[in-house]
C-alpha cells in the first residue's frame, strides 16, 4: 500500500511540474558598478569578436558554463574541412576538433559535463549526423542521427533531452535511451520552394530553443515563422502550433531564448541588399505573448555581418549573459565581399539575460 501511495505521489508532482506556469528563472544580481558600466551600453549596441580570412564559414555557436565559446567552421574546396573552433573573447582561437570527411558542420550545443554537440550535414551516410566532442576533442557520432536527411540545430531540455532539427526532412528527432529517433513531423516545419523566392529550396525545420518547463521554439526558413512545441507528461509532443508568421521574420535561422521567455532570431539575408534582397535587422526579438517582432540590430548594422546563421547567449560575466553571440557564417549567393564583415563572431547587448542550462 505504501509503494502504491508513493508511486501517486510522485506522478501528481510529475503533472504538477508539467502543467503549471513555471516562473521565469532569476538572473545573478548585478552589483552597483556593473549597474553604472552596463547604464552606457545602449540596447542593439554590437561589438565584433572574430573576425576569420574569407573563405571560412563559422555556422553555429554555443557556451559551455565556464564561458567557454565555441563555434562549427566549414572551409576548404567542396567544404572539405569542417572543425570546431573555440573561441576566447579578446578573439584568439584554436582548434578544439575536426570532423570527418567533407559536408557542412552546423548546429551546436554543450551539456552539464561541458561536452560539445555538432550537427554535421553530409551526402555519405557514414559520416553525416549528430556528433558528441568530448574534452579529448574526439567525435563520436550519435546512433540514429545518420538517418537524418540534414541535421541543423540542437537543443536540450532542462530533464538532459537533445533534440536536433532536419531542415531537409522537415521534422524535429529526440535522443532518446542512446539513440535518435524522428519525433515530430508536421506541415509547420516543412521547407522547400518558394514561390516567388529564391531560385533553391529553402530549409524547414531551423533553429530551436527550449524554455522551462515543456516548450520548444523552432524557426522555419521557408515559411519566415517561429512555432511553438508543447512537449506531455510522458515526452511525447502534446501540440504544434503556429505563434508567428512575418516579414520582420524572414528566412529566419538560429533561436535564443531569454529568462522572460523572448525568442531571438537572426536572419541571414539581412545583408544581402545588394543582391536585391529587402532591407532587414541582422537580429530581432519575438514576443510569443503579444506576437510582436522588435528588430533589435538595425539594417544600419548590417556591416557588422556577414549572413547571420547562429546566435547564443554568453554564460559568464554580466555583460556576456546581457548579450548574444552571433555567428557570422559568410554564405555566398553571389553578393560581393565587401562592405560585409569578414566570417566570424559579433556581440549584440540585449539588456535581458539568457535562459541558463540546468
Amino acid at each position: 500500500m505504501k509503494n502504491r501511495i508513493l508511486i501517486l505521489l510522485v506522478m501528481l508532482l510529475t503533472l504538477f511540474i508539467w502543467s503549471c506556469d513555471e516562473e521565469p528563472p532569476v538572473g545573478p544580481e548585478v552589483s552597483p558598478q556593473e549597474e553604472v558600466t552596463l547604464e552606457k551600453v545602449s540596447i542593439g549596441t554590437v561589438t565584433p569578436i572574430l573576425s576569420l580570412k574569407h573563405g571560412n564559414s563559422p555556422e553555429g555557436i554555443t557556451f559551455d558554463k565556464q564561458g567557454n565559446m565555441f563555434i562549427s567552421n566549414t572551409r576548404g574546396v567542396n567544404r572539405s574541412i569542417n572543425e570546431i573552433l573555440k573561441v576566447n573573447l579578446d578573439g584568439s582561437y584554436s582548434k578544439y576538433a575536426r570532423l570527418p570527411g567533407s559536408g557542412h558542420a552546423v548546429g551546436l550545443v554543450t551539456d552539464r559535463k561541458g561536452n560539445v554537440y555538432v550537427a554535421f550535414g553530409t551526402n555519405d551516410r557514414k559520416t553525416n549526423g549528430v556528433y558528441r566532442i568530448g574534452h579529448d576533442g574526439i567525435p563520436l557520432r550519435l546512433k540514429g542521427s545518420e538517418k537524418m536527411l540534414k541535421p541543423n540545430a540542437l537543443t536540450f531540455d532542462w530533464f538532459g533531452n537533445l533534440y536536433c532539427t532536419d531542415s531537409d526532412g522537415y521534422a524535429v528527432w529526440k535522443y532518446k535511451n542512446k539513440i535518435f529517433i524522428k519525433w515530430l513531423e508536421d506541415p509547420l516545419l516543412v521547407g522547400g520552394m518558394v514561390p516567388g523566392g529564391t531560385p533553391f529550396p529553402l530549409p524547414g525545420a531551423n533553429g530551436i530553443a527550449f524554455f522551462p518547463p515543456n516548450k520548444l521554439y523552432v524557426a522555419n526558413t521557408a515559411q519566415n515563422s517561429i512555432s511553438r512545441i508543447i512537449i506531455g507528461i510522458n515526452g511525447k509532443v502534446a501540440s504544434i502550433e503556429l505563434v508567428k508568421q512575418d516579414f520582420l521574420l524572414m528566412n529566419v535561422d538560429g533561436l535564443a531564448v531569454d529568462i522572460n521567455e523572448n525568442i531571438y532570431g537572426v536572419l541571414p539575408p539581412s545583408t544581402l541588399s545588394g543582391i536585391g534582397a529587402p532591407p532587414l535587422p541582422p537580429l530581432v526579438k519575438l514576443n510569443p505573448n503579444t506576437k510582436v517582432v522588435t528588430p533589435i540590430a538595425l539594417p544600419a548594422d548590417a556591416n557588422n555581418f556577414n549572413t547571420p546563421t547562429s546566435l547564443a547567449f554568453g554564460t559568464r560575466g554580466i555583460s556576456n549573459r546581457l548579450s548574444v553571440f552571433i555567428a557570422n557564417a559568410a554564405l555566398q549567393y553571389g553578393q560581393s565581399m565587401d562592405p560585409w564583415a569578414n566570417p566570424g563572431v559579433a556581440k549584440v547587448f540585449i539588456g535581458s539575460f539568457g535562459l541558463p542550462a540546468r
